[in-house]
C-alpha cells in the first residue's frame, strides 16, 4: 500500500491563510502560518498531522519561484488541493521510467530548490519528486516523492506545531470526489499495476463544495471533532486505536 505524504493546497490570499488558522484553532488543531518559509513571490506553511502534512501555498507575486504549472493554475483563479503526494515505492527514476513507458505523462524527477540573495545562493532540499496528470473527474494531480537518506530525522524538529501534540497522529483514510468515478477508478488501477502498489484512496461522486475527505487517527481523549476548509473535509476516526 502506498503511503500518503502530503497534500498541496493553494489558497487565494494571506487573509485566507488566517481564516484557515482560525478554523483549525477552533477545531483544536495547531497551525502557525507565521512559521512558514518565504521565497521569491510565494510563501509556504505546513499543517502537520504526525509526519504527514498540508503544504499551504500563498502566491504573493506573478514573478515567483514556485512550480510553474501550479503558479499558472493559481493565476487563472483556481484554488484548493492541487496535488496529493505519495512516497515512491521504488526509486523515483525507475518509477518515472515505468510510468512514461506506459504512455502516462509525468514531470522529470527534480529536486526542490530555491534561490535567494539575487540568485547568488541556492537552497537544495533533501527530496525529489515527479507529478502525474489529474485524476479523471478532478483537479487533483498525483505526485510521488523520494526523500534522501536521513531526511526525516533531520527535519523532524521542524515538523511543528504538530497535531500529534494534541492526540491526532496521522491521516487514516483519503476519499477523492470525482465527477467520473468509473474513469477515475480505471486510471488509478492502471497506475497501480504500473507502480506495483495500491493507492490508499477511495473514490466518491463529486458534490458541491469539497474535493477531498480525510479521516485522521487519534488517541483517546482528544477533543478534535472535525473541520472543513478550502474544499477539504477533515474528520476523526478510530478513536483510541
Amino acid at each position: 500500500m502506498l503511503e500518503l505524504d502530503h497534500l498541496v493546497l493553494h489558497i487565494d490570499s494571506s487573509q485566507q491563510v488566517q481564516k484557515i488558522k482560525q478554523q483549525l484553532d477552533a477545531a483544536g488543531l495547531p497551525f502557525e502560518p507565521s512559521w512558514g518559509k518565504k521565497a521569491k513571490g510565494f510563501q509556504v506553511s505546513n499543517i502537520w498531522i504526525g509526519r504527514q502534512y498540508f503544504e499551504v501555498v500563498d502566491i504573493l507575486s506573478r514573478d515567483n519561484q514556485w512550480q510553474p504549472q501550479w503558479s499558472k493554475r493559481h493565476e487563472e483563479g483556481e484554488w484548493g488541493v492541487y496535488c496529493i503526494f505519495f512516497h515512491s515505492p521504488v526509486s523515483l527514476d525507475h518509477l518515472y521510467n515505468k510510468v512514461t513507458e506506459a504512455q502516462i505523462a509525468a514531470s522529470k524527477p527534480e529536486r526542490t530548490r530555491f534561490k535567494w540573495l539575487f540568485g547568488l545562493l541556492e537552497k537544495r532540499l533533501p527530496w525529489r519528486f515527479t507529478v502525474l496528470p489529474k485524476i479523471p473527474g478532478t483537479d487533483i494531480e498525483i505526485g510521488f516523492i523520494e526523500y534522501d537518506e536521513g531526511a526525516f530525522k533531520k527535519f523532524s524538529p521542524y515538523m511543528v506545531p504538530n497535531s500529534a501534540d494534541v492526540g491526532i497522529t496521522r491521516i487514516e483514510t483519503c476519499s477523492i470526489l470525482s465527477s467520473d468515478t468509473k474513469l477515475a477508478e480505471r486510471w488509478l488501477r492502471k497506475l497501480e499495476s504500473i507502480v506495483g502498489a495500491q493507492f490508499p484512496i477511495a473514490l466518491k461522486e463529486a458534490t458541491c463544495g469539497s474535493s477531498v475527505e480525510l479521516t485522521v487517527n487519534g488517541e483517546s481523549g482528544h477533543s478534535f471533532r472535525g473541520v472543513e476548509f478550502s474544499g477539504v473535509v477533515l474528520e476523526p476516526t478510530k478513536i483510541g486505536s
